[in-house]
């Protein structure tokens, strides 16, 4: 499977001794390239953290989430897809660009 911009896919993350993995969702940023690697930021459904966006079920294509979940768009991070486990849903463009914007606009 190919992954693409605004997947939403459950990753297996490992633990700081790299013996377990625990699955979390992240969003997809950059699509995947000829490496398997794609850009990702993280969700969380902790609502507590700094520079979040909201999920609202209106902003997914023909899905929906388990929890009131958020985009923690101040860090991306590369991984390689050998670590997705599987696509869950998908944000719309929309979405998907103003996560863009707010992670630009952190830069400066």
């Amino acid at each position: 499977m190919s992954y693409k911009a605004g997947d939403i896919a459950l990753v297996k993350f490992p633990s700081a001794d790299l013996k377990k993995s625990k699955k979390r969702p992240v969003v997809v940023v950059k699509s995947e390239n000829e490496l398997k690697d794609i850009v990702c930021f993280q969700i969380t459904s902790n609502h507590k953290q700094t520079n979040l966006l909201k999920i609202e079920n209106d902003d997914l294509d023909n899905s929906t989430l388990a929890l009131k979940s958020f985009i923690k768009y101040d860090k991306c991070f590369t991984i390689n897809t050998d670590i997705v486990d599987k696509k869950i849903a998908k944000i719309n463009s929309k979405l998907l660009l103003q996560l863009k914007t707010l992670f630009c606009s952190e830069l400066f």
